[in-house]
């Protein structure tokens, strides 16, 4: 049987630099678009996986954290209603807002926006991020640990400790 802390290990997505340089772009493209002040891209456990745009004053961590929070909590009402999950949340402030959007099962983006900012607009350009997202989380989910990991040939270690002793002598 496996412990709680090990289901959740194996069901964590792992990131490449590769993979987050893809996700940076499409969210600074998105911030951009939007004209968003941030926007993050987090695990339902509230860890950070990548953040795009400046959110003056804000702890992005905690941020995350909370909003993870609220979206477990939410679950729980949608549950209570009679629905699975809700996939999209929005709080509206006087100054900033958030849209929240759940990608795949596991995943949220969170846009961080000025109120003057028409909500029905950014909810458009979020299912327009949730789209590319998911596309890349889902390539990341099927990644096989092998694919992923990249090792050195066998005589690595041998050709370098010869580099290293070509330009500095034997030492």
């Amino acid at each position: 049987m496996v412990s709680d802390n090990e289901a959740l290990r194996l069901r964590r997505l792992v990131f490449y630099a590769a993979d987050i340089d893809k996700i940076n772009v499409a969210l600074l493209a998105f911030v951009k678009k939007a004209n968003a002040q941030s926007t993050l891209l987090i695990d339902q456990e509230g860890h950070m996986v990548a953040r795009q745009g400046f959110q003056q004053n804000h702890d992005s961590s905690a941020l995350a954290a909370l909003v993870a929070g609220s979206f477990a909590s939410t679950r729980e009402v949608a549950r209570l209603l009679g629905e699975k999950e809700f996939r999209v949340l929005f709080h509206q402030g006087s100054g900033q807002s958030i849209h929240i959007t759940l990608l795949g099962e596991r995943t949220l983006q969170v846009a961080v926006f000025a109120s003057t900012i028409k909500p029905g607009m950014i909810h458009v350009l979020c299912k327009e991020l949730a789209v590319q997202l998911e596309v890349m989380l889902a390539d990341a989910a099927k990644r096989a640990p092998e694919q992923a990991q990249q090792t050195l040939g066998a005589g690595f270690s041998e050709a370098m400790k010869d580099q290293l002793d070509s330009l500095f002598g034997n030492l």
